[in-house]
C-alpha cells in the first residue's frame, strides 16, 4: 500500500450464495479525497462500504483491504437500527462524557485531600484524563455540537428523546450529526442526504468541502455529488472505474469514452469487412493455405469486434414514451389553458390553520413545471386536491374539456404483489393483448424474463416504472408527479428525465431533486406562505427562500427580544434568584483573560453547556500552571542556602502571591462549576 494512502483495496470479491456482487474490486483512497460511489441499485455499493467498515468480510483468499495505521473510520448506514437507544441524550458522545465525568470526580478528590503524595498521584491522573479529553476533541465538543444541532434543525426536545421514539428522518439526522462530531479520518456515508431538507444539505455540502477527512459516499443526488465529489467511482458488473471530478465531469468523460469506442468499433468493422473480402478472394483463387490463414485472422478480428460491442452494450434499458402514447398537440399551447385555479384553500377538519389558502394559477398545455417548497407546505396536498382526491374548502378548479389526468405518487402501490409484471399490466389495462403489453413493458425496461418477475420482488424504482407504464396507456394530457425520483438510482433518474423531456403533455411535478428540476422544468413554482411565486430555475427559488428565512428570523428575534424585556420588567425578583458570579481578582484576570467572559450564570441549557466547556478549559490551565509553580517553588526553596543574592527571595515572594491567587481562583471556579451542575 502506498505510504500516503488512507485505504487500499486490492482485488476484493464478495459473493452471496451463488451470486457474485463484487468481482476483483480495486480502490485507493488518499487523504482529503471526496469520492462519490455510483451504480445501479443492487450493484454492491452498500456492500463495499460494509466491507471497508468491517461489518462484513470479503470472500476468503481474495485480495485485501488495508487501512493506514491509526485511521479512524466513521460509517453512516442507510438502516439505523444499530443506533444505541440507551442514552438519554442522543447526541452525547459516550466516550467524551465518560472522560468528562472522570475529570469532575478527580476535581472533587483533589479538594478533599491534603497529603502531597496523594495529591501528586491525583494530579497525574487528572493530567492524563485531560490529555485524553483533548485528544477526543472534548474542549470544542460543545461548540461543535451546537453548530451541528442548528444545521440539522435538531432542538433540545428532539435530542433528549430516546432514539426509539424518533422518526426515520430524525434518526438519520441524529446518526449523521453523531458521526460528524467524532471527526473521523475516513467518512463512509450511505445516502447521507436521505431525509435532509435543503438547509441541512447545504450545510453538509459546505462541511464536507471544508474538512480534511477523506469521504467515500454513496448518493443518487447528482447535485450533491457535483458540489462535493473530487472523484466519481462507478461500480458496474462487480468492478470499479474511477473518474476524476464530479458527476458532470464524469458524464463528459463517459461521453468521450463512448465516442472513442464507437470510432474503434467502426474501424474494426471496416477491418473485418476487408478481411472477409480477402478471405473470399483466397478461396476463389483456390489458395487454400492463404485462405485458412485469412480465415483465422478474420475470426480474431470478429472476436475483437464482438468484445467491443458487448462492452458498449448498456445494461440499462431506455424508457420511451412512444408516439402512440403521446397526447395530441393542436394549436398553440400559449392559447390553451388546461387548468385554471382561483382562490384555492384547503383546511383539514379540526385544524385552525389552512394547509394553503387563496392560491391562484393557470396550467398551460404542454408546459413542464416543478413545484418546490419546504416540507409540510402543502405540495402533495395541492396535487391531490387538483386530482379531486382532497376537497377544497374554498375556491374553484376548472379544467378544459375532454382532458385525461394521471397521478404518480411518492410510492407506486399495487393491490396484488403476487402478480408478475406482465400479469399486473394486463390486469390494470385489460384492453391490451399479451403481445401489446410485452411491447409496452419493453419500452419501460422490462424485457425477456423480466416480465415474469413478481411485483413484490421489484425494487422501488422498478415499481415506479411499471406504474408509470400503466398510467400512460390512457394517454394522459396532464401528468402529476409527486417526488418521482424517490427510490430510483441515478441511471433510472436519467431515463425518466429523457422520457419526460419528450412527453408532449402538461407536467406538474413535486420534487426536491435539484438535478431533476434543472433538467425537466421550464419553470419552477415556489410555494411560500404568501402563495406561489414563479422562477426561471431552482437557483432563483433558493435565493428567494433564503431571503424569506432571513426575514422570518429577524421578525422572530425582535419578537423574542420584546417578550424577554417585558418578562424581565414584570418579574424583577426572578433575576435576584440567580446566584452572583464571583468578583474575580484583578491579578487572576491578568493571568487568565478568559475570566472576563464569565460575568453571569447561564440562563439556557445551551449557554450552560458552553460555560461548562469554558470552565473545564480554564480549570485545566489553572491546574497545569499551579503544578508548574509548585515545582518552581520547591526548586527555589532548595536553593535558599546556596544563593547569596536577595533576588531569589523577591522571586519567591512573587511566586507565592501567584500561587495564592491561583489556588483561590481554582476554588472559585470549582464553586461555579458546582452551581451550574446543580
Amino acid at each position: 500500500m502506498c505510504d500516503m494512502s488512507l485505504l487500499s483495496i486490492n482485488n476484493i470479491s464478495k459473493s452471496y450464495a451463488a451470486v457474485k456482487v463484487l468481482n476483483g474490486v480495486d480502490l485507493n483512497i488518499m487523504p482529503g479525497d471526496k469520492i462519490a460511489l455510483i451504480g445501479d441499485n443492487g450493484a454492491g455499493k452498500t456492500t463495499l462500504l460494509r466491507l471497508i467498515a468491517g461489518s462484513e468480510s470479503p470472500d476468503p483468499e481474495c485480495g485485501s483491504i488495508q487501512l493506514a495505521r491509526g485511521t479512524m473510520v466513521g460509517y453512516l448506514q442507510q438502516q439505523l437500527d444499530h443506533l444505541s437507544a440507551n442514552s438519554d441524550f442522543a447526541l452525547e458522545d459516550p466516550e467524551i462524557t465518560a472522560v468528562e465525568q472522570e475529570l469532575l470526580n478527580l476535581q472533587a478528590e483533589l479538594g478533599n485531600h491534603t497529603d502531597d503524595l496523594i495529591l501528586e498521584e491525583l494530579m497525574q491522573k487528572y493530567a492524563s484524563a485531560q490529555d485524553h479529553f483533548e485528544a477526543l476533541g472534548g474542549f470544542s465538543f460543545r461548540q461543535r455540537l451546537e453548530t451541528t444541532l442548528n444545521a440539522f434543525s435538531l432542538d433540545e426536545t428532539t435530542i433528549r428523546r430516546p432514539l426509539e421514539y424518533l422518526s426515520g428522518g430524525e434518526r438519520m439526522r441524529v446518526a449523521l450529526a453523531r458521526l460528524l462530531l467524532r471527526s473521523p479520518d475516513l467518512l463512509l456515508l450511505d445516502e447521507p442526504t436521505n431525509h435532509l431538507d435543503q438547509k441541512a444539505i447545504d450545510w453538509l455540502e459546505d462541511y464536507l468541502n471544508k474538512i480534511t477527512s477523506a469521504v467515500l459516499f454513496v448518493s443518487h443526488d447528482r447535485a450533491f455529488i457535483n458540489q462535493v465529489a473530487s472523484k466519481t467511482a462507478e461500480l458496474n458488473a462487480g468492478k470499479i472505474r474511477v473518474y476524476a471530478g464530479n458527476y458532470t465531469q464524469y458524464l463528459e468523460q463517459k461521453a468521450f469514452e463512448e465516442k472513442t469506442l464507437e470510432r474503434r468499433i467502426d474501424h474494426i468493422e471496416k477491418k473485418l469487412q476487408r478481411q472477409e473480402e480477402i478471405t473470399q478472394t483466397m478461396l476463389s483463387h483456390r489458395k487454400i493455405a492463404q485462405y485458412h490463414s485469412s480465415e483465422k485472422k478474420e475470426g480474431r478480428i470478429s472476436d475483437e469486434l464482438t468484445a467491443l460491442r458487448n462492452f458498449k452494450r448498456s445494461s440499462h434499458k431506455r424508457m420511451s414514451f412512444n408516439t402512440a402514447q403521446q397526447p395530441a398537440q393542436t394549436g398553440s399551447r400559449r392559447e390553451q389553458t388546461v387548468l385554471e385555479v382561483k382562490d384555492l384553500t384547503v383546511r383539514f377538519a379540526g385544524e385552525s390553520d389552512a394547509i394553503f389558502e387563496n392560491l391562484s394559477f393557470n396550467l398551460i398545455k404542454g408546459k413542464h413545471l416543478v413545484l418546490v417548497g419546504k416540507n409540510g407546505c402543502g405540495k402533495t396536498t395541492l396535487l391531490k386536491t387538483l386530482m379531486g382526491e382532497i376537497p377544497q374548502n374554498k375556491g374553484t378548479i376548472r379544467t378544459a374539456a375532454n382532458l385525461t389526468f394521471a397521478f404518480l405518487g411518492q410510492e407506486a402501490k399495487f393491490d396484488d404483489y403476487e402478480k408478475t409484471v406482465l400479469e399486473q399490466l394486463l390486469f390494470l389495462k385489460s384492453q391490451l393483448t399479451a403481445a401489446e403489453a410485452r411491447s409496452e413493458l419493453a419500452r419501460f425496461g422490462f424485457s425477456g424474463d423480466a416480465v415474469f418477475q413478481k411485483t413484490g420482488s421489484l425494487s422501488g424504482g422498478e415499481r415506479s416504472r411499471l406504474f408509470l407504464c400503466a398510467l400512460l396507456q390512457d394517454r394522459p394530457d396532464v401528468l402529476f408527479l409527486d417526488e418521482p425520483t424517490n427510490h430510483l438510482d441515478i441511471y433510472s433518474r436519467e431515463l425518466l428525465e429523457d422520457a419526460l423531456n419528450i412527453f408532449t403533455g402538461t407536467i406538474l411535478a413535486v420534487s426536491h431533486d435539484r438535478y431533476f428540476i434543472e433538467h425537466i422544468a421550464e419553470e419552477v413554482w415556489g410555494m411560500f406562505d404568501s402563495g406561489i411565486a414563479v422562477f426561471s430555475n431552482i437557483a432563483e427559488y433558493r435565493e428567494a427562500e433564503k431571503e424569506a428565512d432571513r426575514k422570518k428570523a429577524e421578525i422572530a428575534k425582535s419578537g423574542l427580544d420584546q417578550e424577554l424585556a417585558e418578562k424581565q420588567a414584570g418579574e424583577p425578583a426572578a433575576a435576584e434568584l440567580t446566584p452572583e458570579m464571583p468578583q474575580w481578582d484583578k491579578n487572576a484576570i491578568c493571568l487568565y483573560p478568559l475570566l472576563t467572559d464569565l460575568k453571569q450564570y447561564p440562563r439556557s441549557r445551551t449557554e450552560r453547556r458552553r460555560m461548562v466547556a469554558d470552565l473545564n478549559q480554564l480549570l485545566r490551565k489553572v491546574e497545569s500552571s499551579l503544578a508548574s509553580h509548585q515545582e518552581e517553588k520547591t526548586s527555589l526553596e532548595k536553593n535558599f542556602t546556596r544563593v547569596d543574592s536577595g533576588e531569589i527571595y523577591h522571586d519567591y515572594a512573587e511566586l507565592l502571591q501567584i500561587i495564592e491567587t491561583e489556588e483561590l481562583l481554582y476554588l472559585q471556579l470549582m464553586e461555579v462549576a458546582e452551581d451550574i451542575k446543580s
